[in-house]
């Protein structure tokens, strides 16, 4: 059996939940898994990157200077560090221009990442009732409820 990545699969799932706030947060395409942690066992670090389209990526980060740009460092560091407190996990976290992304890619495997599916229409629970508990009498069975209507025409 093939496995689809190593990363162990209660850090996965909270990487996933993680990863839904981001892609929430940000216009783009989402995050995803790359890199060796796909790959084997042995990974140093798992790499997550996070592809915005072209224009979102220039108007956030005005395309001045790629990593070197402060706002995308202090973006990515912070989020990196986030992401391994939330997971336990070596991250390697970076925002990737749509084009670059893809040009840097070499056609290697990108898990996406924060994407769960969700029961179309109505869920079998939102529809079933529960258990209904009986409410408590005391010793003349009356449940202790009172009506507030009687109550203030006697007084």
């Amino acid at each position: 059996m093939q496995r689809v990545n190593f990363v162990p699969a209660p850090h996965f799932f909270n990487l996933n939940h993680a990863c839904t706030i981001i892609n929430d947060a940000f216009d783009g395409f989402g995050c995803y898994l790359v890199g060796s942690s796909i790959e084997r066992r042995d990974y140093r670090d798992v790499d997550v990157r996070y592809i915005m389209a072209d224009e979102a990526y220039d108007r956030l980060f005005r395309d001045a200077g790629g990593t070197y740009n402060p706002l995308w460092s202090l973006m990515c560091m912070t989020i990196t560090v986030w992401l391994r407190q939330q997971t336990d996990l070596p991250i390697d976290f970076q925002i990737q221009r749509q084009t670059q992304a893809n040009k840097d890619n070499h056609g290697c495997q990108r898990q996406a990442l924060g994407i769960f599916l969700d029961y179309p229409g109505k869920r079998p629970s939102d529809t079933v009732a529960g258990p209904q508990l009986e409410k408590p009498t005391n010793e003349t069975g009356e449940t202790g409820e009172t009506n507030e209507a009687s109550e203030t025409s006697q007084t």
